[in-house]
C-alpha cells in the first residue's frame, strides 16, 4: 500500500537567540519525502550513503534542473553521485555557456557531518524555486557525501564532544584507512580522483570542501579558509581571501546573524592554521586556479547551527561568485593565461615555490573567544583577542620554472597519476638531441614511520647541465598549460608533496644516482 506523503512546513528560524546567532530566517513548505534525515529527525540523526543517494534522484525527479551523473565509486564500490543544477538545464560542460560553475562537497570526513544535508537542502530550495537568483549566472554541483564508506560505519562515539547529531556519525579515515583530505597530490582514493574529475570536467569558478572542526573554544559558527600556498596564484589567493571571504562574513552576519571568520586556533598570542600543503584539497585546488575554500563548521555549536550556517556559508560564497560574475570569469582566465605564459617562457625570476614556511606577518585579527584560551575548565566570560595569523606562506625552496620535463614511460605511477590530475602529456615526434637539466641525488631521507600509506621521502640534489639525445616518443610534460604549475611541483625532487616524496619514485631513486625526471630549461620549438 503507498503511504500518504504528509506536507510539513520546514521552519528555519525558530531558534532562541543566542551565543551563535539566529538562524537563517526563511521557511520552505517541503514534502516529507524529500526532507533530509537530519530534518526528520529532529536533527537527533544523519543520513546513510543510501538515504543520500535515494533523495538525490528523489529531488531529480521532482525538478528538471537536476542533472544526476556518477563521478566516481568508491573503495567499497559505492556510487559518488553529483547533482548539476541549471537553468537552463545542462547535462555536460558544453551546455553551460555564459555561467560559471559552483561546486561544493561535502563529508570527505564523514564524522564531520553537516554538510551533508547542507548541501541537501540547498540543492533542494534551488532546484524547487522558481527562478532561483543562484542560477542566473551558475551551474551549481553538489556532491553531498564524499567518503560513503567511512559515513556507514556510523557510532555516536565517532566524533567525542561533538554536538550531535547523537544517533551517530562515521568515521574520519575511508574504507582504505586514509585521510581524503591529505590525498590530493598522490591521489590514492578513488574519492579523491571522484573530486578532481569533476574539477577538470566542469572547472568550476568555486570549489569548496565542507567540514566541521572541533578546535579551540571560540564564538563563531564557522570559520574558513582558502588557497594559501605560494605557488598557487596570487590574484587569485588574494580575491578568495581579501574580497569574497569579507564580503561573506560581513554578508552572512547581516542576514542570517551566524559570526564567521578566518579559521584557527589559538596558540599563545596567535591564532594558527594548519600548514598549507597541497596535499589538502584547499591548496591543491588553489594550485590549480580555481578560487577554493575551506569551511570548518563549530562541533560545539549545535547540530542544527552548524548544519545551516553551512548552507548558508555555501549560498553566500555562490552569491558572491554569481554577483561578480565577469570580475570572477575574467580573472580566472587571466591566472590561467598567466600559467600558460610562464610556461612558455623560462626565464631567472620565474619560479615555483616547492617547500614553504607560514608567516604570521605584522598585523592582528581580532578574534571572538573567552577569557580562557585552552579547551579545558571553564571557558570564562566572552573575550575579543588581538592575535597574529598565518594567512601567509613564503617558500623556503623555489626553483626556476622549466619549459618542460621528459618523463621516461617506464614511470607507470607517475603517468598514471599525471593523467588523473588532467594534466597534458605530448610525445617527441623524432630523435632529437636537447640542452636538459638532470639533477643529482645527493641526501636521501626516508620517514621512519609510515603516512597515509606512505614512507615520505625528502631529498636534496645538484643539478647539471648537459646535451642528451633524446628518442622520438618520450613522453614529455610542458608547463605551458593550465595546470603547468601543479605539473612543475609534482615533477620536481624537492617538493614536499610532490611524487618523489610520497614514493612514486623510489624504485630509481638512490644517493648519487642521477633523477629520472629530466628537465627543459629552454624552449623547444619542435614542441
Amino acid at each position: 500500500m503507498k503511504s500518504q506523503l504528509t506536507c510539513v512546513l520546514v521552519l528555519i528560524g525558530l531558534f532562541t537567540i543566542g551565543l551563535f546567532g539566529p538562524a537563517p530566517a526563511q521557511s520552505q513548505e517541503v514534502g516529507e519525502e524529500l526532507l533530509t534525515v537530519a530534518e526528520r529527525s529532529d536533527w537527533q540523526g544523519t543520513a546513510t550513503h543510501a538515504e543520500v543517494v535515494q533523495l538525490i534522484f528523489r529531488l531529480a525527479d521532482r525538478s528538471p534542473l537536476i542533472h544526476v551523473e556518477e563521478t566516481g565509486k568508491t573503495f567499497q564500490k559505492k556510487s559518488l553521485p553529483i547533482m548539476v543544477i541549471a537553468d537552463p538545464p545542462v547535462k555536460n560542460p558544453t551546455e553551460v555557456g555564459d555561467r560559471l560553475v559552483a561546486f561544493a562537497w561535502a563529508g570527505i570526513h564523514s564524522g564531520e557531518v553537516c554538510g551533508k544535508p547542507a548541501t541537501l537542502m540547498l540543492a533542494r530550495e534551488i532546484a524547487t524555486t522558481k527562478n532561483h537568483p543562484l542560477l542566473k549566472n551558475l551551474v551549481v554541483i553538489f556532491l553531498p557525501l564524499l567518503n560513503a564508506d567511512g559515513n556507514d560505519l556510523m557510532s555516536p562515539d565517532n566524533r567525542p564532544g561533538q554536538l550531535g547529531p547523537i544517533l551517530g556519525m562515521g568515521t574520519r579515515a575511508n574504507a582504505m584507512g586514509l585521510n581524503i583530505n591529505r590525498d590530493f597530490m598522490k591521489l590514492d582514493s578513488p574519492a579523491a580522483q571522484a573530486v578532481v574529475k569533476v574539477l577538470n570536467r566542469w572547472d568550476p569558478a568555486i570549489a569548496m570542501d565542507l567540514h566541521t572542526t572541533n578546535g579551540s573554544r571560540h564564538r563563531y559558527t564557522l570559520t574558513y579558509d582558502g588557497q594559501r600556498h605560494p605557488a598557487c596564484d596570487d590574484d587569485l589567493r588574494k580575491l578568495t581571501r581579501y574580497e569574497l571571504l569579507p564580503w561573506v562574513t560581513k554578508t552572512m552576519r547581516a542576514n542570517t546573524g551566524y559570526e564567521t571568520n578566518v579559521y584557527g586556533n589559538f596558540r599563545g598570542d596567535r591564532w594558527v592554521i594548519d600548514d598549507a600543503l597541497p596535499r589538502y584539497s584547499t591548496h591543491s585546488i588553489g594550485m590549480r586556479n580555481h578560487i577554493s575554500v575551506l569551511s570548518e563548521a563549530y562541533s560545539y555549536a549545535p547540530y542544527k547551527d552548524r548544519v545551516l550556517g553551512t548552507r548558508e556559508f555555501v549560498r553566500y560564497c555562490f552569491r558572491y561568485v554569481s554577483e561578480n560574475k565577469e570580475a570572477v570569469m575574467q580573472r580566472r582566465e587571466k591566472a590561467k593565461q598567466r600559467t600558460i605564459e610562464l610556461g612558455n617562457n623560462p626565464s631567472i625570476d620565474n619560479l615555483v615555490a616547492l617547500r614553504r614556511q607560514p608567516d604570521f606577518g605584522s598585523e592582528r585579527i581580532e578574534i571572538l573567544g573567552y577569557e580562557n584560551l585552552r579547551n579545558r575548565g571553564d571557558a570564562g566570560e566572552p573575550r575579543s583577542h588581538s592575535l597574529f595569523y598565518n594567512d601567509l606562506s613564503k617558500p623556503t625552496l623555489s626553483v626556476t620554472r622549466p619549459f618542460g620535463y621528459v618523463v621516461p614511460e617506464r614511470l607507470k605511477e607517475v603517468h598514471k597519476r599525471l593523467k588523473l590530475h588532467g594534466i597534458s602529456v605530448s610525445t617527441l615526434k623524432e630523435d632529437l638531441n636537447l640542452e636538459v637539466e638532470v639533477y643529482r641525488v645527493d641526501e636521501l631521507e626516508r620517514a621512519e614511520t609510515v603516512y597515509e600509506g606512505h614512507q615520505l621521502v625528502t631529498v636534496e640534489v645538484t643539478p647539471r647541465t648537459e646535451t642528451r639525445k633524446i628518442k622520438a616518443g618520450t613522453p614529455i610534460v610542458r608547463t605551458g598549460q593550465p595546470l603547468g604549475t601543479l605539473a612543475a611541483y609534482l615533477l620536481e625532487p624537492q617538493s614536499e608533496d610532490g611524487f618523489c616524496a610520497w614514493n612514486f619514485l623510489d624504485d630509481e631513486l638512490t644517493v648519487d644516482s642521477d633523477f629520472p625526471v629530466l628537465r627543459l630549461p629552454a624552449a623547444i620549438a619542435e614542441l
